[in-house]
């Protein structure tokens, strides 16, 4: 199973300095891989090849592949100040990044976030210590690789213990975020990174506005609601902005105004309090399910609208969705989003379907069975019974459709 994690690096001083030439240097590889596919095109727009069911001749655009690439980009690791596999990495990034957008990448300059990949030879774990091209860094080691145990014998690598490791480090990189921060990725494949389950129910999960979701067993995850929590100093960060443009402008500069640091700080304190927080309420979903079917609430119609979209981005539904699907596969779960059509106004009981209900109404009486329903646990229940329904399988096949099989 393959995983990644995050190190934060202590970039004060040295490193940071280091770390920032060897993303400029990334970026002289990148520009010179863009700038030679510009070329070729402008030289050669179209070679021939010969289709091997017709034996016609076959045009296609003179796209460099990633082994001539790669032959171009060699012998200038020493020069650059990289290591030879990183100006390999970058070189194949953007051939595959080529093909999967067909057509030529944008340039990276200054704005563009920095930006080292390596692969697995080219990095040294010693502890809280990693070296890279003759290059210490401390981090916090705040994340252990799994290991093995010592009696089996069937893993190569060995920590400095003597215990063989259970994780193969695939590739991994250096990144920098807004902030000017940098981070340690390291991408690897281990056995023991699972999520065990404590039961093995059947969830369909309604995303909501009032609530983030509500379960069909009747639990609900309320909004994490973190802009309203900060609003306070967001305003005064504002106002503190405002004043500081106005006395620009009557000292008669126009050049624009950096974001302040604090605002910075405040904007990411609320995506880490967000992301906390759809973390720890996706595993417990996860951890208690062998199934889960979400409601296909299509989030890029909600952020187009100005009421939505607030609740959309405060609540973080996409992000939610997401964890739910990765952390699916670490517990040998199924996922799946299915059609949430109706499924408000539709009686889970007696399938007896009301006219249009407003969003004002939270509960309502069924008129054929005079049944009770909570409006967003009826949903959910009825997401999941019709992913049943369509996909029965199991003890869920009805019995017309095993003497039909037969």
């Amino acid at each position: 199973m393959l995983t990644t994690y995050h190190y934060r690096v202590k970039d004060a001083g040295k490193a940071h300095k280091i770390l920032s030439e060897m993303s400029k240097s990334v970026n002289v590889v990148w520009n010179f891989c863009k700038q030679t596919q510009s070329d070729a095109l402008r030289i050669r727009p179209f070679r021939t090849i010969k289709d091997k069911k017709t034996a016609c001749q076959v045009f296609i655009p003179n796209f460099l592949s990633s082994a001539e690439m790669d032959g171009l980009v060699a012998g200038t690791s020493q020069e650059l100040g990289l290591h030879s596999q990183t100006v390999q990495a970058v070189s194949q990034e953007y051939v595959r990044r080529r093909i999967q957008f067909k057509k030529l990448l944008r340039w990276r300059g200054r704005k563009s976030l920095a930006w080292i990949p390596f692969k697995s030879s080219g990095i040294q774990f010693h502890g809280s210590r990693v070296k890279y091209a003759k290059h210490e860094f401390k981090i916090w080691n705040s994340y252990k690789i799994p290991k093995g145990n010592k009696n089996n014998q069937k893993y190569k690598d060995y920590d400095a213990r003597g215990f063989p490791c259970d994780a193969v480090i695939k590739t991994g990189s250096f990144s920098q975020d807004k902030r000017g921060r940098w981070y340690l990725n390291i991408t690897f494949e281990s056995q023991k990174i699972g999520i065990e389950r404590e039961n093995d129910k059947e969830i369909g999960i309604d995303i909501g506005i009032k609530t983030l979701a509500t379960c069909s067993d009747g639990e609900k995850i309320e909004r994490p609601n973190l802009r309203k929590a900060f609003l306070t100093q967001i305003r005064r960060l504002k106002k503190c902005q405002k004043y500081a443009q106005r006395m620009q402008s009557k000292r008669k500069i126009f050049k624009s105004l950096p974001k302040l640091k604090q605002e910075r700080n405040l904007f990411a304190k609320i995506s880490n309090n967000r992301r906390d927080y759809l973390h720890k309420e996706s595993l417990k979903i996860v951890k208690k399910s062998s199934l889960i079917v979400v409601g296909n609430v299509p989030c890029k119609l909600m952020n187009r609208s100005k009421n939505l979209s607030g609740i959309s981005y405060d609540s973080g539904i996409g992000l939610f969705k997401e964890m739910l699907k990765y952390k699916a596969v670490r517990a040998a779960s199924i996922y799946t989003e299915f059609s949430e059509r109706n499924s408000t106004r539709t009686c889970s009981q007696c399938s007896f379907a009301l006219p249009r209900i407003g969003l004002g109404v939270r509960s309502w009486i069924c008129e054929k069975c005079d049944s009770v329903h909570d409006r967003d646990t009826n949903a959910a229940i009825n997401i999941l019974q019709a992913y049943q329904a369509k996909f029965r399988m199991g003890h869920h096949t009805p019995i017309h459709a095993q003497n039909n099989t037969a």
